[in-house]
């Protein structure tokens, strides 16, 4: 399948998939009268993903045909996040929200970036500094606890 077919089947699924979570929130009932209440948040997400879709369409529609070329390290690293994400999903209870995230976030994005274009302290620095800016806004700010595992925090 050519890139921009591939591109056209993503943007439609993305566009109708933007459509079906709006028409689902409507159904939604608010629970405080002041309150945005609790079908903002996925009418925004489905507006947004029906406008990014969109554009994707457009995009896709003005783009000429070209022909994908997968090679092997594509696949390999296809492979290597899924491997990922399920090692992600098994330690995160025992070993907690912020060990875990920092090891899938230094590893994923090592998998991800070409070895030339490495640079050690900007990947140390996101797999450090993104889950614990993540643990301070939901335990602190909105005041949600994540897991701790061993550690306890």
């Amino acid at each position: 399948m050519s890139e921009k077919k591939k591109n056209l089947v993503t943007s439609i699924v993305f566009l109708l998939f933007g459509v079906f979570v709006y028409v689902q929130s409507l159904g939604i009932k608010h629970m405080m009268k002041n309150d945005v209440g609790s079908a903002f948040f996925p009418k925004v997400i489905s507006v947004a993903m029906i406008i990014f879709g969109v554009i994707c369409l457009v995009q896709s529609l003005r783009a000429e045909e070209k022909e994908s070329k997968k090679t092997d390290s594509d696949k390999k690293g296809g492979w290597l996040t899924v491997l990922l994400i399920a090692g992600y999903v098994l330690i995160f209870e025992p070993v907690g929200f912020l060990i875990s995230t920092m090891i899938y976030l230094f590893l994923q994005i090592l998998v991800l970036t070409p070895a030339e274009k490495r640079k050690w302290p900007v990947i140390i620095a996101i797999s450090v500094i993104a889950p614990l800016a993540i643990y301070t806004l939901f335990v602190y700010v909105i005041s949600t606890p994540l897991t701790k595992g061993i550690f306890y925090f």
